[in-house]
């Protein structure tokens, strides 16, 4: 689901999208979908050649590979620049909306959004799609102004933790897939508050995802938890 578009960025890793409102699209997304700890992808548009025909995709007919940007929400805002002008209006809100339809409301909710590694995916013939790759870490790129912020669903979050190694000569297949979680140093060394919060958000998350791992996820979770409290008490 699409939930907003770039407005901002405070760093090459850090934006901020601005979630879109009533009648700015088909589905207006609520606060689940921009919930804290989720998930969400951005298409990089710059170095993949020419834009794809809207009807080849509206058809499932694009089989060219797609780079997503990964990323995780992490704080919101409620932006209301009305607050504190207290005095007298001629219309209030509802007449507003009815005899000024053209009237763009000031008011928006803004999510900031770390990017945590990118992603790369390939629709096939049946229109489903598998990961090509995967990367855990800085990426090389940068977003673009305007670009569209999706929610990633559950499987699409399973992929981007699990790698495969092929080198690993305990595999006779030739490659070995393991839960990753390349990012954790990428988050430690950001200085906010919350992020030891998200990062708990997460390894909830994973928990769900991957049981088979749970004993390795209860102790990182252990480690995070520690060091929040520690961090908190000073």
């Amino acid at each position: 689901m699409i939930i907003g578009k770039i407005v901002k960025s405070d760093s090459h890793i850090n934006y901020v999208c601005q979630v879109y409102g009533p009648r700015e699209v088909e589905v207006e997304p609520g606060p689940a979908d921009y919930a804290f700890g989720r998930f969400v992808r951005v298409a990089v548009r710059s170095g993949q050649g020419d834009e794809p025909d809207p009807l080849d995709v509206a058809l499932g007919r694009n089989l060219e590979p797609t780079t997503y940007a990964v990323g995780v929400i992490y704080d919101t805002i409620l932006l209301n620049p009305a607050f504190g002008s207290l005095g007298p209006r001629l219309s209030n809100e509802t007449q507003v909306e009815l005899f000024s339809p053209d009237y763009i409301s000031e008011k928006a909710v803004l999510i900031y959004i770390m990017i945590l590694g990118m992603m790369e995916q390939q629709r096939d013939e049946l229109g489903e799609n598998h990961v090509l790759s995967t990367m855990h870490g800085v990426p090389l790129l940068s977003l673009e102004l305007g670009s569209e912020i999706e929610t990633m669903n559950d499987e699409e979050v399973r992929a981007f933790h699990f790698f495969s190694d092929p080198n690993d000569p305990g595999n006779p297949n030739g490659s070995q897939a393991y839960l990753h979680m390349g990012y954790l140093p990428h988050i430690i060394s950001q200085r906010n508050s919350l992020l030891p919060m998200v990062t708990l958000r997460i390894i909830d998350q994973l928990e769900r995802l991957f049981p088979q791992n749970l004993a390795l996820l209860s102790i990182v979770k252990r480690n995070f938890a520690w060091r929040l409290k520690v961090e908190t008490t000073g």
